[in-house]
């Protein structure tokens, strides 16, 4: 049986779908998720110095 990625909407098997938040994903957007950190307010050009 196929289902679509929540994220990118992509077709594949039920078996490939991982939960991410809530969500079924695609192995590609699980890994951006978890390769991809919430950015910081805080960056070299706003610290202080």
């Amino acid at each position: 049986m196929m289902a679509k990625c929540a994220r990118c909407n992509v077709e594949i098997p039920n078996e490939d779908l991982y939960e991410d938040h809530g969500l079924k994903v695609c192995e590609d957007c699980k890994m951006k998720a978890t390769q991809s950190p919430p950015e910081s307010c805080a960056t070299t050009n706003n610290m202080i110095k």
